[in-house]
């Protein structure tokens, strides 16, 4: 199975409720998922899931990313993609999927480092790579028990062509 764990675009500082929830892209996270997904879009992985955190930013993400990406199917909030949660929590929905699909997760940071580092095996991987608002890392991954999976790529919009 492929994985691709990304942390959503840049976010504006404060919602106009005051809560974090809330809070939106800006421009620039609009425009640096959009490269992001043309990335994807044009890479051999063709996105079979995709599960956001229900924050307003992650399922603006999950929006362009789908739109993007042609994506024909469901996009899930999930409460185990919430800030602060155990991503890993999510591996059970993931299950129902086979070795061959593409599942695009979309959350927060630091939790979206501490997972990739978890189905590395390299905890030290959220302290060495940091996801910059839009950065993805795809990993290969066997379902059967999610562990040792080997990075295919990570990238940041910021070194993408607009």
């Amino acid at each position: 199975m492929k994985l691709i764990i990304g942390r959503h675009g840049e976010a504006e500082q404060h919602s106009a409720t005051g809560l974090d929830k809330d809070r939106r892209l800006t421009e620039k996270g609009i425009a640096d998922i959009a490269k992001m997904a043309d990335f994807i879009f044009h890479s051999p992985l063709k996105v079979t899931q995709i599960f956001h955190s229900p924050y307003k930013r992650t399922n603006e993400t999950a929006e362009i990313f789908s739109e993007k990406i042609q994506f024909k199917g469901i996009v899930n909030p999930v409460n185990e993609l919430l800030p602060g949660a155990d991503y890993s929590d999510l591996l059970p929905k993931l299950n129902q999927f086979t070795n061959s699909d593409t599942i695009l997760i979309i959350g927060h940071n630091p939790d979206v480092s501490f997972f990739a580092g978890k189905l590395i095996r390299d905890e030290s991987f959220a302290n060495v790579f940091g996801f910059s608002p839009g950065t993805t890392v795809a990993i290969n991954i066997a379902k059967e028990n999610f562990l040792r999976g080997q990075i295919i790529w990570m990238i940041s919009p910021e070194f993408l062509k607009t």
